[in-house]
């Protein structure tokens, strides 16, 4: 059985995490931009937001990631991209889920093209 003291120390971790992922990044002058494509078939109503597999997208450390607003599929949008552990920045990371929102009935086949990945590359802002 574990014991977790509560209070103070709950603040302290908080504390910690924060500090963690705050970094200052400098922009690099290159970018790379990645089909962000199904790799499963999935049916959606009209305002669903639901996961989807998609076929797994390589991200070098470093790499801050946008997704491109302009509608790649036309049931719906891609919101976020990710990986069943999220990994810090300064880590390679390969995506394979998406956060897929549909706008009208429709359904995404395996194999379509649902959204554009643009990576840019940065590096740690030296103080």
């Amino acid at each position: 059985m574990v014991f977790r003291i509560l209070g103070r120390i709950a603040e302290i971790e908080k504390e910690i995490k924060e500090e963690h992922v705050k970094c200052d990044l400098i922009i690099l002058n290159e970018a790379k931009i990645e089909p962000i494509v199904a790799d499963e078939d999935k049916k959606f109503k009209q305002g669903d937001v639901k996961p989807i597999i998609i076929k797994k997208i390589k991200v070098p450390p470093m790499s801050l990631l946008l997704i491109c607003p302009y509608a790649r599929h036309r049931v719906g949008h891609v919101l976020a991209v990710g990986e069943e552990i999220p990994m810090p920045i300064e880590c390679e990371r390969e995506l394979d889920m998406a956060t897929f929102v549909s706008g009208i009935d429709g359904e995404v086949k395996k194999g379509d093209l649902i959204g554009m990945l643009v990576m840019i590359a940065t590096k740690k802002k030296e103080e």
